[in-house]
């Protein structure tokens, strides 16, 4: 009986030792990943954004950080170097970014020293900007002239003056006075030329007789 209590409480300490190492293991084999992600992987956004967050479950070591994020053709979009605070990194993001799917790979060491590294994406679908219509070249020019002149036309071409004097002199030449004074110019004409010849005859007679 004696034996038997002695390895019970073996048994009990056994047990209690080894919950103990369990507990503490534990959160030792627990390492950091990604928690969230802005944007989220998988998410279309209408709006560039203008940097990427991802927030893990532990603190990141800083010195041991990488994001690479690049755009539809391939290329790198990142702005300088991303920044640590705590669990969460940060990556800015160059402006003008054109619609597509990017890619954001991510590197980081925990504070345990497990490295994390995995890969997100996100698709951009901004909405193109409407162009406002350009005034025409004529419109324009017309506005800037302003209203015509008195005397000009609607091509820009400045009427004539004479035209008025000379629609004057034709309403002159065909007015009643005018009409008068050559009746009667003609009128003296045919009586000179009478005359004329009524002496011729005279003088023929006295000639003869």
């Amino acid at each position: 009986m004696r034996y038997a209590h002695i390895v019970i409480r073996l048994l009990a300490a056994v047990a209690v030792v080894a919950a103990v190492v369990a507990g503490v293991a534990g959160p030792a084999a627990a390492h950091a990943a990604l928690r969230s992600s802005t944007p989220k992987d998988g998410a279309t956004v209408n709006k560039a954004p203008s940097d990427v967050e991802l927030v893990f479950t532990e603190n990141i070591a800083r010195q041991f950080v990488t994001v690479v994020v690049t755009g539809p053709d391939g290329r790198k979009v990142t702005r300088g170097g991303p920044s640590t605070k705590g669990p969460v990194v940060t990556q800015p993001l160059t402006a003008g970014l054109p619609n597509g799917r990017y890619a954001i790979a991510y590197r980081v060491v925990s504070s345990d020293g497990h490295p994390v590294s995995g890969e997100l994406h996100f698709t951009l679908k901004a909405p193109a900007a409407v162009a406002t219509p350009a005034a025409t070249p004529a419109a324009t020019s017309a506005a800037a002239a302003g209203p015509s002149p008195a005397g000009a036309d609607p091509a820009g071409v400045a009427t004539s003056p004479s035209a008025p004097a000379a629609d004057a002199s034709l309403a002159a030449s065909s007015s009643p006075g005018g009409g008068r004074t050559v009746a009667v110019v003609a009128a003296v004409a045919v009586v000179a030329v009478a005359g004329g010849i009524l002496v011729v005859s005279r003088r023929r007679r006295a000639a003869g007789s």
